[in-house]
Parts: C-alpha cells; sequence; structure tokens
C-alpha cells in the first residue's frame, strides 16, 4: 500500500510539473492569440478546480487580461480586465510567498495602461521576487526571471 501511495504522489508531482509548463506554453503565446488565450483560461480554470491550487487561478487571472486585449468591445475589454485582476489579487492572497504568481502580477501592473490604476504593487513585488527568486527549485522560472529583470 506505500508503494501505490508513493507512486500515486509521483505520477501526481509529474502531472502538475507537466500542466505548469503546458500552462507556461499558453501565456507566451497568448498576449498574440485569442484562441490561445481562450485555452489558457479553460485549462487554469480545469486545472484550479481540480487541484485548488492559487497558481492555476493566476494562469487564469493572465488569460483574462489577454482576453481584454483581444476583445474589440470596451466593455468587453473592461470586464475581462476586472476579472483577470480579482483573479490574481486572489491567487496572490492565497498564496503570498509564491514566487512565480507575485512574478505574473508584476508582469500584468507593468503592462497595464496606468489610467487604470492596477500598479499598486510593482516596487513590492519586484523586491519579493528579487529576494526569493534564488529559493526556487523550478530552473526555467529562475531563468526567466533573470532575464525579465535583467540580473
Amino acid at each position: 500500500m506505500k508503494k501505490f501511495v508513493l507512486v500515486f504522489l509521483l505520477i501526481c508531482s509529474f502531472a502538475n510539473a507537466q500542466s505548469l509548463v503546458e500552462l507556461r506554453g499558453y501565456l507566451q503565446k497568448g498576449e498574440n492569440s485569442e484562441e490561445v488565450s481562450k485555452t489558457l483560461i479553460s485549462k487554469s480554470k480545469t486545472a484550479f478546480e481540480t487541484t485548488k491550487k492559487p497558481i492555476y487561478l493566476a494562469f487564469g487571472a493572465v488569460g483574462n487580461f489577454f482576453m481584454a486585449k483581444h476583445a474589440g468591445n470596451p466593455i468587453s475589454k473592461y470586464s475581462y480586465f476586472n476579472k483577470g485582476k480579482k483573479m490574481l489579487e486572489e491567487a496572490v492572497k492565497k498564496d503570498p510567498n509564491n514566487v512565480e504568481i507575485r512574478l505574473m502580477r508584476l508582469i500584468s501592473q507593468e503592462k497595464t495602461p496606468s489610467f487604470l490604476g492596477y500598479d499598486k504593487n510593482i516596487e513590492t513585488d519586484r523586491n519579493f521576487i528579487l529576494k526569493n527568486y534564488k529559493n526556487s527549485d523550478d530552473d526555467n522560472l529562475v531563468i526567466f526571471i533573470k532575464k525579465y529583470l535583467n540580473i
């Protein structure tokens, strides 16, 4: 029985890692593709409903920010933006020490037009990331952070 539990946990861990890699791929392409943005939202929603991990909520939030960019109607744009903002803030609240979630919020706030007023945590998130990114076990995330922050 112990072997079964160990194997099950390893499979779940691997599936979780694969899911993050897949979602990161959608994240890279979603800004330029409405279809990929919709896929990012759908897959992150499913992963969050299954695992309740805030990281998946954050991926869905970014998908909504991307959809705001793709929407033609200003009301739809604002609706997607507000939904993404709410989801991302919830993800940070649920897991404030997650470097990747804080990175998503940093990038989102830096890219959001200033008139929307979503820029209150830029310095806090940047400082948190600089202080904590080295503790991550995810080499790809560390490399991305170093490139993004020019360190």
